[in-house]
């Protein structure tokens, strides 16, 4: 092709980590800049153009590496209350590889508009020379069949697995930062390094599913810098009537089909195994963000994921729970201030029959006991009270940790 050809190709910069996609420079969807170049070769380029693309991709494959730096992983992760494991033996010139690989879409003179399909396309793409997902699919899906497992069950350990890999912190601070140095990661970079954001996450659970069959697609929320999939599901059941249902990966035990809020700050979700059970010290929830306007991409065909029948009706009960949990935190708080203030009664009420007794004034201290000993019994029934909305308040809290619970 030569360098004449390379030379007039235009590069759109796309420095994307959790979600931040962006033509020519920046972190965001929406401040998207995009430049076009003073000329037009088109023309120059003519028909020799979507060959030129099929040999670029040739010499993408044909340059996978020998298979060398042997990197031995094993993963632990938790689903319905068990633990698993797998081991998987990767490279580090096969992670060397997948580093140096493009992150940046290119184009000629426009924009296409599918633009963000193929640029997706990219990071789900796999290499028919790399075995590595296909392996670990496979080994997930061994394990599954062992414990016994449904599909729907394996479709829900692979998810499982990908959320149970740490969440990269600070790769996620500089994102929300802006500070402009921050790229999204191939599959094969995530488990080499075990760790990674939203976008990183989600590439690997769709390749993963994929190669179990499942279809799979990708939600983007531009608003929020989030990413998460979607698997093919009923599409009465289904999030956004899209024919795929919601799937998280940033937060250990989100099931499908439940759409989380995100921390405040972080891009995480918001996990729903994180409520506790009542502390008269606990705080207020953190800040919260709610997900709003989406868009969909690289939507494959599959086989259909169909535990989310029995997950709307359990998603009924966790909604009744929440609200129910909600009003018995505000009656303990106000049943609380009711028994400091019986305490504060009682407290001086004994300071009063104390003095009583110092100076002899017994008439006094007999009617101030008899009163002293009404209040205690009132504030006793309010203890009752207390203590006995607080035990269904945890009995509500562990119903609910146990119903959300992947």
């Amino acid at each position: 092709m030569g360098n004449n050809w390379t030379s007039k190709v235009f590069l759109a910069v796309l420095k994307l980590a959790a979600l931040a996609a962006v033509v020519f420079v920046g972190l965001s969807f929406r401040s998207a800049d995009v430049k076009k170049l003073s000329f037009d070769f088109r023309n120059e380029v003519g028909n020799d153009f979507e060959q030129q693309i099929s040999e670029i991709k040739e010499n993408i494959q044909n340059k996978f590496p020998e298979l060398q730096g042997i990197v031995q992983k094993k993963y632990q992760w938790d689903y319905n209350g068990k633990s698993y494991f797998v081991s998987q033996t990767l490279y580090d010139s096969v992670y060397n590889f997948y580093k140096s690989q493009p992150k940046t879409y290119t184009y000629f003179s426009e924009l296409p508009a599918n633009w963000e399909e193929e640029y997706y396309g990219m990071f789900i793409g796999q290499n028919e020379k790399d075995s590595s997902i296909v392996n670990l699919s496979g080994a997930i899906k061994e394990i599954g069949e062992k414990n016994k497992l449904s599909k729907d069950q394996i479709a829900e350990l692979v998810l499982a697995f990908v959320q149970s890999i740490p969440y990269d912190d600070k790769k996620a601070e500089n994102i929300l930062s802006k500070t402009g140095n921050e790229t999204m990661s191939y599959p094969y970079e995530l488990l080499y390094e075990n760790k990674g954001v939203c976008s990183d996450k989600s590439f690997l659970a769709t390749v993963l599913l994929r190669s179990l069959g499942y279809g799979t697609t990708l939600f983007v929320y531009e608003n929020e810098n989030h990413m998460a999939i979607g698997i093919q599901c009923p599409e009465e059941y289904s999030t956004y009537g899209s024919g795929y249902c919601y799937a998280e990966t940033t937060s250990v035990g989100n099931k499908i089909g439940i759409v989380p809020e995100l921390k405040t700050g972080v891009g995480k979700a918001v996990g729903e195994q994180q409520l506790e059970y009542f502390s008269e010290d606990q705080n207020s929830s953190d800040g919260k963000v709610v997900l709003t306007e989406v868009k969909i991409f690289q939507k494959t065909v599959g086989e259909e994921y169909r535990g989310i029948i029995q997950t709307i009706k359990t998603n009924k009960e966790i909604e009744t729970l929440k609200i129910e949990i909600s009003a018995l935190s505000g009656e303990l708080k106000k049943l609380k201030n009711t028994v400091d203030e019986y305490e504060k009664d009682l407290a001086d009420r004994k300071k009063e029959l104390d003095k009583y007794l110092k100076n002899d004034e017994v008439d006094k201290y007999n009617k101030g006991v008899k009163k002293y000993n009404e209040v205690l019994e009132d504030y006793k029934d309010e203890v009752k009270s207390y203590n006995d909305k607080v035990a269904l308040y945890n009995k509500k809290v562990a119903r609910y940790n146990y119903l959300i619970k992947l």
